[in-house]
């Protein structure tokens, strides 16, 4: 699954019709990812009671007795 941003740039690369678009297309994403470098993804440290609460969530296990699994 794609982000929005993500979204964009797929349908941006698909736009590329010769080696310079696509070249200047790659310094851009380029750029983009050296921005990204330094962004970590939080460790989550919880139960998944927890995360389910807190991100509004249906446990899995609820999800499988729903559809008789």
């Amino acid at each position: 699954m794609l982000t929005e941003e993500e979204m964009k740039l797929h349908e941006e690369f698909h736009q590329c019709q010769n080696e310079e678009e696509l070249e200047e297309f790659m310094k851009k994403v380029e750029i983009l990812n050296e921005s990204r470098e330094n962004n970590e993804i939080p460790h989550l440290n919880m139960t998944l009671e927890e995360y389910c609460t807190k991100f509004n969530s249906v446990p899995y296990e609820e999800i499988r007795r729903k559809m008789n699994i």
